[in-house]
């Protein structure tokens, strides 16, 4: 009976996802997906990890999940105006999607196990403004239009 029921879960998640509709357990994935790609994703492959380094740091500091971090309020301005879920379906068309939900999927989701040229950055914003925690900080990088910073708590 237990085989049957896997099974039939199974056959449910293919189905779903033939449809269009994400089962449960990648929704987390596409969210995180879709909030890299609102904030980076005409900024190339590096840009999308620099994003994500600062999602998972933030989750590792934490002891939360990446999911958690991105749906916190006013925490990344692509999710500011919209749902999750809008947001999930305008990106899916992206052409940066494919790479970045593969990525998301192949890298930690809980613990942090390391950092990349980020150097665990947990904080970034555009060239463009310098919002109220990053005055009198000097960042960590600058590429991509944005300014990338380690030392804000």
């Amino acid at each position: 009976m237990r085989y049957i029921v896997i099974m039939l879960a199974m056959l449910e998640i293919t189905w779903a996802e033939d449809k269009g509709v994400l089962a449960p357990a990648n929704w987390a994935r596409a969210v995180v997906t879709a909030v890299i790609i609102g904030e980076s994703g005409g900024h190339g492959l590096k840009g999308c990890e620099a994003v994500y380094e600062v999602i998972h740091s933030r989750a590792s500091r934490r002891r939360s999940t990446c999911l958690y971090e991105v749906l916190k309020p006013m925490q990344f301005s692509c999710l500011n105006a919209t749902t999750s879920a809008s947001l999930v379906r305008k990106h899916r068309k992206h052409p940066m999607w494919d790479k970045v939900y593969e990525f998301v999927g192949k890298r930690p989701q809980y613990k942090h196990t390391g950092t990349k040229w980020s150097n665990a950055c947990t904080h970034y914003h555009a060239v463009k403004i310098t919002p109220y925690w990053a005055k009198g900080k000097a960042p960590f990088a600058a590429f991509g239009g944005h300014k990338w910073y380690n030392t804000v708590k």
